[in-house]
């Protein structure tokens, strides 16, 4: 189980919820203790990282810990393939990598399971792209072409001047991928358009790959079939916090799409958002004064004194007179990207690997969710991703029990990499279904460990795994698996209490 306990984790949430220069002095002494802490002790391996824990709960866990006997396995009279399939949204100069892609996942899984392919371009794809992917598996695949409207913006705005400024003003403040008008247009594709394909329609589950991916364990299973068996609906295998500036105003409108609908969001909301209902109260004054826990009991004992200096009547009742000129003069505090009493805490799925079910997109909610999106102009007024925009959707839809963390499947995208240990004792032979994906004994697995889920997995341990970077991502993710939620204060409770000793002080 894991070592940070509980009270670490509360104490940290209060700490994320309270104003900026008290999460400044936190940071501070953090970085002075990590600082101090490398010069005298160099062992990073004496430092918490997930990547050495067990984090399996009754919810969710891998499906197999290690490798399983794949012939076996499909041999089973229970094994059922599914009706699914590989996506990539790819262009035609993009083949060396896409290649690079296939031969990835085609070695470490496909090899055995044979699962279609469904390639993507807004453009048709040449002939010499079709015929040399044909080359790398045996899967059938299909080419599509995007309908125009799925992929470029309506032509009013795209001729716009304000279109044009807006993607200007991200590259002049330096956001990500802001001024590059092909990367809007994927993000929005992807975000909610992307499953309306004809070519994705045909089949209920599908598993998302980019060009120049890489998958270093192998995957012994067939992870459609464990989804449906244990009825989850999406999968990942990264999470981490995306760059505050490309969504500013996101979760503002999400939220806004949520009051307008009345909608009641799944207990995976809470992955994604900061909780600032610390209080169970009708006061409505007292409620917006309290941010975080560390709020409570001055804000109530600042009540109480005021409260009762009313009460009697007396003028020269120094404390509570001076608590009552205090709030008079006080500023309200502004949290700037809280609605609703509650805040996006940047976390998301990286939707550029994603294994899931069609229809956790393609619904009357999502597909409703998306066009408000649309309509507020984020996808280019800001460079709206599709991975938060997943997430929140999914936020929206879904309970923690319906998501599964692909822990156990090692990949790379860019310079960010998930890597599992390799399990101790679940280790097989590597057996070949094709002769060209034969292995040399020198490409041999990274070594066991009793905590470890990967089968066969081959991992540059001079990477850091996201597991361990993504920190607050991930501790959410566990906390929310291990843990019940902590519900509000009661107020009245500790009001009263504060009272008590108020009243016997005097």
């Amino acid at each position: 189980m894991l070592r940070v306990s509980i009270k670490f984790r509360r104490l940290r949430d209060r700490l994320m919820r309270c104003n900026a220069i008290t999460l400044c002095i936190v940071l501070a002494i953090v970085t002075v203790t990590v600082v101090i802490r490398g010069l005298t002790n160099g062992d990073e391996d004496d430092w918490f990282k997930f990547s050495n824990e067990d984090i399996s709960a009754p919810s969710d866990s891998v499906f197999f810990e290690g490798c399983i006997d794949t012939h076996e396995y499909l041999r089973d009279d229970q094994y059922q393939k599914m009706n699914a399939s590989f996506v990539m949204l790819t262009r035609n100069e993009e083949l060396n990598d896409v290649i690079k892609s296939v031969r990835s996942i085609e070695e470490h899984f496909n090899q055995w399971f044979q699962y279609p392919y469904v390639f993507l371009n807004d453009v048709p794809f040449s002939e010499e792209f079709q015929t040399r992917l044909r080359s790398e598996s045996r899967a059938s695949m299909e080419f599509g072409t995007l309908n125009k409207l799925d992929w470029e913006f309506p032509e009013k705005i795209r001729e716009s001047f304000a279109f044009q400024h807006a993607l200007n003003d991200q590259g002049d403040r330096g956001i990500m991928y802001g001024s590059e008008e092909s990367y809007h247009k994927m993000c929005r594709f992807y975000s909610g358009l992307f499953y309306k394909h004809p070519l994705v329609q045909k089949f209920e589950w599908y598993w998302r790959l980019e060009p120049d991916v890489e998958f270093f364990c192998d995957i012994t299973y067939d992870p459609f079939l464990e989804m449906a068996r244990t009825n989850k609906k999406y999968g990942f295998t990264v999470i981490l916090p995306e760059l505050y500036w490309t969504v500013a105003n996101l979760f503002r409108y999400t939220r806004s799409f949520i009051r307008q609908n009345e909608l009641k969001v799944g207990s995976l909301w809470n992955l994604f958002t900061e909780n600032y209902q610390i209080l169970e109260t009708e006061d409505s004054l007292l409620a917006s004064r309290v941010n975080c826990d560390d709020d409570v009991e001055p804000r109530l004992s600042e009540k109480v004194a005021i409260d009762h200096m009313l009460d009697t009547g007396n003028p020269e009742d120094e404390m509570g007179l001076r608590y009552l000129i205090g709030r008079s003069k006080a500023k309200a505090p502004i949290q700037p990207d809280k609605f609703d009493d509650q805040e996006y805490n940047l976390c998301h799925f990286w939707s550029n690997f994603e294994i899931a079910r069609v229809d956790v997109f393609n619904n009357e909610l999502y597909n409703s969710y998306f066009q408000y999106l649309e309509e507020q102009g984020g996808f280019w007024r800001e460079r709206w991703g599709d991975a938060p925009v997943h997430s929140l959707g999914l936020g929206m839809l879904l309970d923690i029990e319906d998501v599964h963390y692909f822990r156990d499947i090692g990949y790379r995208h860019s310079t960010i990499q998930h890597c599992p240990k390799n399990n101790l004792h679940g280790q097989l032979p590597y057996t070949p279904a094709e002769k060209r994906f034969s292995r040399h004994s020198w490409n041999s697995p990274s070594e066991g460990f009793e905590t470890g889920t990967g089968c066969r997995c081959r991992c540059d341990r001079r990477k850091s795994d996201i597991e361990d970077t993504a920190f607050h991502c991930m501790d959410r993710w566990t906390e929310l698996l291990l843990t019940d939620r902590e519900p509000p204060i009661n107020a009245l409770e500790v009001e009263q209490r504060i009272k008590f000793d108020y009243l016997h002080s005097n």
